[in-house]
């Protein structure tokens, strides 16, 4: 009698292929709206410690690097800074994680980060970083100086990452009538002082203050009105769209032992550079910065992308400077603007992506994507895909120059099997280097 075990292996050998094809599958789905990442934003310390974490995490590594970037930026403190014009800016980089409920992933990437977070100055988890903002005298009274003060009391630690991971709630407080914290916000993105006049007085003259925020690109255009954007609140957020980077229904996350190892390399990095003062750009990135300094004072996006991204330079100058003080550098090195470029380049990207209809643009990028290198032809796409219907083939006109201009899709040509007459045009899916 012929035994049955091949037939149920082979059964389990063809489920497991199904499975990661249909696992890669949706991961492409959920990738789909986002721009492609340039590799040279992981070049560079916390780049290095994410590709050795992120293989066990099914976050985005953007998101992961985002974290670690503004947790050191924060640890760091004031005395590490760099200089814009007359401004002193501290090296604080807000990031606003913006990603999807399901296949965003933005909590897996805070939990991925955390631990070594926690590993390296688990007093500084504990004490300095706090949960919900509502009102601009609540943060402010952190920083409040007593009456009774001790002008000889050692100095206060200052330091504060405020995670809110319902950015959509802190949103929705800053719009009730009378709430300061949008003004407040915008003082703690200086590093400055948060005093406020009101009934009860509060005297801040100093803070240093990091946020990572995460929220729903849905969320995010439903609550975000025109005043918000003119108010220049949101221009102080680094917007950094994120997705499902891999499907590890097994994982258990990085090793224990490596996250150890990560956290004391963090935390002697962390000890050097805050004893450093200012960052200036060292003589190899001269040119460097003046051409960045061109790229990022030119203004050619849609006017809410505009507004979003119109600190580009100084958060240049900024993720840079942390990038040196974790290299224990007294000046910025063209490698160090590099990383720091790319990464602005990435959230300029994502704030285009975020005001595009990226649910549209993510089903007509997948659709194309299905196609393979073979792409899909104009007239593909206005019968099968617009059906002919002329409304829906002018919108996905206006998504195709969109999907062309962040670099998810190539516009190129197909040759005709004859090789002759006119070869039709095609649109083919860029691959997206990581997580794709």
């Amino acid at each position: 009698m012929t035994s049955p075990q091949p037939d149920r292996r082979l059964r389990v050998v063809d489920a497991a292929e199904s499975f990661e094809a249909r696992a890669a599958a949706a991961v492409a789905r959920a990738r789909a709206w986002l721009p492609p990442v340039d590799e040279s934003v992981f070049d560079c310390y916390l780049g290095h410690v994410v590709e050795q974490v992120e293989p066990t995490s099914e976050a985005d590594p953007v998101a992961i690097l985002a974290s670690l970037i503004c947790f050191a930026g924060v640890h760091l403190g004031r005395d590490p800074h760099v200089r814009a014009g007359d401004d002193r800016h501290p090296l604080l980089v807000w990031p606003l994680i913006i990603g999807h409920t399901n296949d965003g992933k933005k909590g897996s990437s805070w939990s991925a980060a955390k631990r070594i977070i926690a590993e390296a100055d688990l007093d500084f988890t504990t004490a300095n970083i706090k949960s919900g903002l509502t009102s601009g005298e609540g943060l402010a009274q952190r920083f409040a100086l007593a009456d009774d003060a001790d002008p000889d009391a050692p100095p206060r630690d200052l330091r504060l990452l405020a995670f809110e991971n319902e950015w959509g709630g802190v949103m929705a407080k800053m719009k009730r009538e009378g709430n300061s914290l949008a003004h407040i916000l915008r003082a703690a993105w200086e590093g400055g002082d948060l005093s406020t006049l009101t009934v009860s007085a509060r005297i801040a003259p100093e803070s240093h203050v990091g946020i990572l925020a995460h929220i729903t690109p849905g969320e995010f255009r439903s609550k975000l009105s025109d005043a918000d954007m003119a108010g220049g609140t949101y221009n102080r957020f680094l917007p950094l769209a994120v997705a499902w980077s891999k499907a590890l229904p097994d994982s258990t996350g990085a090793d224990p032992g490596l996250v150890l190892s990560l956290a004391a390399g963090l935390a002697d990095r962390l000890d050097s550079g805050g004893r450093l003062g200012a960052l200036e750009i060292a003589e190899d990135a001269r040119e460097q910065w003046r051409e960045l300094y061109l790229e990022f004072n030119t203004d050619t996006h849609h006017p809410k992308v505009s507004q979003f991204v119109s600190r580009a330079l100084p958060y240049c100058k900024r993720i840079a400077g942390i990038h040196a003080a974790l290299d224990g550098a007294t000046a910025i090195t063209a490698r160090h603007l590099s990383a720091a470029a790319a990464l602005v380049r990435y959230s300029i990207d994502s704030a285009r992506a975020v005001f595009t209809n990226d649910q549209e643009a993510g089903k007509l990028l997948a659709w194309i994507a299905e196609a393979g290198p073979a792409g899909r032809t104009r007239d593909e796409i206005r019968v099968s895909y617009c059906h002919k219907h002329k409304d829906k083939a002018e919108e996905v006109k206006h998504l195709l120059a969109e999907l062309i201009g962040t670099g998810r899709i190539a516009l190129g040509k197909r040759p005709t099997a004859s090789g002759k007459g006119r070869a039709p045009e095609i649109y083919t899916a860029v691959q997206v280097p990581r997580g794709g």
